[in-house]
């Protein structure tokens, strides 16, 4: 169906009390959602202080307060966090709390930036939180690479003296945990653990750990450690989340043979309209490469420096393709097989050919299908909101 030939339909007063409805509806779920998303979702509340650029700025300062230089390295960066401290305090301490401690006492979030060159194992990675302090720091070295080495003790001192002067944390006020020594081919590494004293959280330990490659420190990391017993009850329960997945799975499969004995029926009836499933397909696969382009940068983050770094792009560029072919495939088989009975049991509302022509969007269905849609969303994201308040009430 197309409008008629002077391209405008007139609203009724039902329509118009349709569209004042979804409008409402609309204007109430975003209220609900404004009011109470934060409480909702703590990583909404973080406080950005410092920009991905500004973080940068801080890591650089802070490798060359190393004596580490980071000219004619590549560069990546990512938004990161530690995901079970976040679902661990959530879980434990109920969202209120938790997103009260990710934002002082826990260095959960952080703007994430590493250094690297193709084909060689040394790199630097710094962490920065949003409010602009060092959360971590990495240096690697290959195995075989050289360093004078230092006696456990020594490697100690050395590693609480960069707390006091680095990092600006007084080892007196930290338990020490643990020590451990590792030997290379050419030096001797150490690493050393700390957990503060006066942290509380459900039985969870606030840890803090240095490395020293050799002589000098090359490693700093703070991170929360769960209870063993909480991990091992967190793992079974995500066992059984996989489990109810592939059940999900099993009968999305269902779906996908029940629309394909409806494409052979309608094939056999010349009732599919190949070209525009094609065009179809061939627009959601353009998005999802170009989509997947755009993400690239995240994905360079996690680059193999092992690898060269020619197949590591070629890769890449592979799986955005096979994923595009993917996503355009499984458009092409939704509409050639939906689109045929939408015109036999929707025939009064304007057809897929004709929704995005001029004409078609002057119809009154998409005029009340666009409102409905941003009225929908509006509900969506409400009903996300309220699951998780109503959820957090019960531990989830």
């Amino acid at each position: 169906m197309i409008p008629s030939a002077s391209g405008r339909e007139r609203l009724h007063a039902a329509d118009y009390r349709f569209l004042a409805v979804c409008l409402a509806l609309l204007a109430g779920t975003v209220w609900f959602s404004a009011r109470y998303f934060h409480r909702a979702f703590p990583e909404a509340s973080i406080d950005f202080r410092v920009t991905s650029a500004e973080a940068r700025q801080i890591a650089g300062r802070f490798l060359a307060a190393q004596d580490l230089a980071t000219e004619g390295y590549r560069e990546a960066s990512r938004f990161d966090f530690d995901n079970q401290a976040k679902t661990f305090l959530e879980r434990e301490l109920g969202l209120d709390r938790a997103g009260a401690l990710m934002g002082s006492g826990v260095r959960l979030w952080s703007w994430s930036w590493r250094w690297f060159r193709p084909q060689e194992k040394e790199e630097f990675r710094v962490d920065v939180t949003p409010g602009g302090e060092i959360a971590g720091f990495s240096h690697q070295l290959p195995e075989e690479a050289a360093r004078p080495s230092l006696p456990a003790a020594e490697a100690r001192a050395r590693a609480e003296e960069f707390l006091r002067a680095r990092m600006e944390r007084d080892p007196a006020q930290l338990e020490f945990v643990e020590g451990a020594s590792h030997s290379r081919p050419a030096r001797t590494d150490h690493v050393f653990t700390w957990k503060e004293r006066e942290f509380e959280a459900a039985g969870a330990d606030y840890r803090i750990e240095v490395t020293v490659l050799g002589s000098e420190v090359g490693g700093y990391r703070e991170y929360l450690k769960p209870p063993e017993t909480w991990v091992r009850e967190y793992e079974r329960l995500r066992s059984g989340n996989m489990a109810a997945q592939s059940v999900d799975s099993a009968l999305m499969l269902v779906l996908v043979v029940g629309l394909l004995v409806t494409i052979v029926l309608r094939v056999r009836a010349r009732d599919v309209r190949w070209r525009r499933a094609a065009l179809v397909g061939i627009v959601g696969g353009a998005l999802y490469f170009f989509a997947s382009l755009n993400a690239y940068p995240l994905n360079e983050f996690d680059y193999p420096s092992t690898d060269s770094y020619g197949s590591f792009l070629a890769r890449n560029l592979l799986d955005y393709l096979l994923g595009a072919l993917a996503s355009a495939g499984l458009l092409f088989v939704l509409t050639a097989g939906a689109e045929p009975l939408y015109r036999e049991h929707f025939g009064r509302f304007v057809s897929l050919g004709h929704l995005f022509s001029p004409r078609g969007l002057q119809t009154r269905s998409f005029l009340k299908g666009a409102v409905l849609g941003l009225a929908l969303t509006g509900i969506f994201v409400a009903y996300q909101t309220a699951f998780y308040l109503v959820a957090g009430r019960f531990g989830a």
